[in-house]
């Protein structure tokens, strides 16, 4: 039977969620998964690159006959796309997301059986793949920390009855969360677990250090220089019990992976459509004046 294939774009909170709606809809119809992991990075501004590799996923890389060809600007693309258009919403083979649409796009589709289903889009939203969220966790477990530093971090995470990741997303980002977010966080949640202890991670440790106030709980502002890449954080916040989030979707994975029964605190105006996860706690903040995205 002809696979589901996801385009696969941005970085790797995004390509994790690309991941996780296309591996649903796969299972759900009963199809092989292919990645189509070249179309989505022949415009990329920021230099990004394909990652899930290092995941125990379950999916091919799609060949040349499945990825319609050039980018999503090219004729190829934009014929599946307009000619998708015409056919009722859950006959399509061509899925690009539309806000309008909600979550039907996907867990009402039924295509066509002789044809290939393509993914376009971000998908940013729990409901898309609830339904596997047992087979999603064990796929994207990440790989398990080597290096020391992170080893010894990991150790000192497990030690503790309930450690809380802050993430902190601030460079080359827009929009930036303000302080008042993460200071209303923090007070929430020693409110609900006093004995909580805080692991920061994230690209601007100077302002966490100099902004985020912990009301004198103990508090590690988590640096690994050794660590080849940011997988190596990514596999230590998800081992966290509680988490901070930040308005990313790499926040995001790093809070959802791991134990299902995790306490999360989450921006209640992230500024964008990324949805929070069912039972996580929304927490009142600002955006930055200046740092809107557009």
């Amino acid at each position: 039977m002809p696979p589901v294939v996801t385009l696969v774009k941005g970085g790797l909170g995004n390509q994790l969620f690309c991941y996780a709606a296309a591996r649903a809809l796969a299972l759900r119809l009963g199809r092989p998964l292919a990645l189509d992991i070249t179309t989505g990075y022949r415009r990329d501004d920021y230099g990004r690159s394909y990652r899930l590799g290092r995941f125990p996923i379950q999916a091919e890389i799609a060949g040349p006959e499945w990825c319609l060809g050039g980018d999503t600007h090219s004729w190829s693309h934009r014929l599946a796309r307009n000619g998708n258009k015409l056919l009722p919403l859950t006959r399509r083979s061509y899925l690009a997301e539309k806000r309008r649409h909600g979550i039907n796009l996907l867990t009402m589709a039924d295509p066509p059986s002789g044809r290939r289903v393509y993914l376009n889009g971000y998908w940013q939203d729990e409901r898309f793949f609830e339904a596997s969220a047992g087979v999603i966790r064990d796929e994207l477990t990440p790989p398990a920390p080597v290096t020391a530093d992170g080893l010894a971090v990991l150790k000192r995470i497990e030690a503790v009855p309930f450690a809380v990741m802050v993430h902190v997303r601030r460079v080359r980002y827009s929009p930036k969360l303000g302080a008042d977010y993460y200071h209303r966080a923090v007070e929430q949640c020693l409110a609900a677990e006093p004995g909580a202890r805080f692991f920061v991670f994230g690209d601007d440790q100077e302002w966490a250090r100099a902004t985020i106030d912990f009301h004198g709980a103990p508090v590690e502002f988590v640096a690994n220089p050794s660590a080849p890449d940011e997988l190596e954080d990514f596999s230590l916040m998800t081992r966290c019990g509680g988490a901070i989030v930040a308005n990313s979707s790499f926040s995001w994975w790093g809070a959802w992976l791991g134990q299902a029964s995790k306490r999360v605190w989450t921006p209640a105006n992230a500024g964008f459509p990324l949805r929070p996860a069912a039972g996580w706690v929304p927490v009142e903040n600002e955006i930055e004046a200046g740092s809107a995205k557009t």
